[in-house]
């Protein structure tokens, strides 16, 4: 199957949910509206203020299989199958367009970006979603690895000024003279869009699900630093399920489903509130298993020193 032009294929539920009971209970509570009404309250209440980062994962796929990616070591069926085989769903795009409308309604003014864990310009409805973001009047930033770019100059035409931040990744520079050639390629194809670079072969971040995690020495005293990525960040996957945080992508805090309910019911829930809360205290990630093992503030690790010195 062609990464650049996969069929749309039915969501499963592929989310680590509740037991069958607690999840009908919370069927029940959403019917009843209850947790809208308690969203509603601690909206009003809480002084919790409204996310400045809104991730919609627009599809589940990337054509890249990158050593230091959480998606890397994924056998769950959320990213990749138990055979290590890419799964590639579409978030279907009323859900999108809702999602937006949502955001925009609630008085969102900060970063919209159409990914996750994917590569979202392998979507070929990427641009009426851009399209869509910017007649709201709300700000489009991107994350890309550049592959679908370089072979597409029509689209770097037609996002130029779409998107008004573009983070493209370097991935396959082996030293200073290709990455600053890199660079200098990317700075000529968008004229409006404010381009910047990520450099994960110098400045590689820990993140559990990676080859990296497993590779490198990591400080215990990343455990204890406050995290504050609940507070600002409202990541919704492919599937609706909302994660935590960016190391959240198997949603195993089960905040809820943007299918189900709103983003202000799952953002202004006590559960999350409560979660956020706690880690943006010193020493808030031993509170909670995945946080625990969370490395993510520590120092970056320079995987061309790593290679070059084996």
């Amino acid at each position: 199957m062609s990464m650049l032009n996969y069929l749309e294929k039915p969501i499963d539920n592929l989310n680590n949910n509740p037991s069958k009971k607690n999840a009908n209970i919370n069927k029940f509570l959403i019917k009843l509206g209850i947790y809208k009404l308690i969203a509603f309250v601690l909206r009003k209440t809480s002084g919790f203020p409204i996310w400045s980062n809104l991730e919609i994962d627009i599809q589940s796929a990337c054509n890249r299989d990158c050593e230091f990616c959480p998606r890397y070591h994924d056998r769950s069926g959320i990213r990749k199958d138990a055979y290590g085989r890419q799964i590639m769903v579409k978030m279907p795009s009323e859900q999108v367009y809702q999602f937006i409308d949502q955001a925009s309604r609630l008085g969102f003014k900060g970063k919209i970006k159409l990914h996750r864990l994917s590569e979202s310009l392998l979507d070929k409805r990427y641009l009426e979603f851009a399209q869509y973001i910017k007649a709201k009047g709300l700000r489009l930033c991107e994350n890309t690895n550049g592959d679908v770019l370089r072979k597409n100059e029509a689209l770097c035409v037609q996002l130029d000024g779409l998107i008004e931040h573009l983070t493209i990744g370097l991935y396959d520079y082996h030293n200073e003279q290709e990455k600053q050639t890199e660079m200098a390629y990317w700075r000529s194809k968008f004229k409006q869009t404010e381009v910047a670079f990520s450099i994960p072969p110098e400045n590689c971040t820990i993140r559990q699900g990676a080859q990296v995690y497993l590779e490198v020495m990591k400080n215990p005293a990343a455990l204890d630093l406050p995290c504050t990525q609940p507070n600002r960040m409202m990541l919704i996957r492919y599937d609706g399920n909302v994660s935590l945080c960016c190391e959240d992508d198997g949603c195993h805090f089960d905040l809820g489903n943007a299918f189900e309910q709103s983003l202000q019911e799952i953002w202004w829930s006590y559960k999350h509130i409560k979660i956020a809360k706690t880690l943006e205290k010193p020493s808030g990630r031993h509170r909670f298993k995945r946080c625990s093992q969370c490395y993510n503030g520590q120092e970056r690790i320079n995987l061309l020193q790593r290679k070059n010195s084996n």
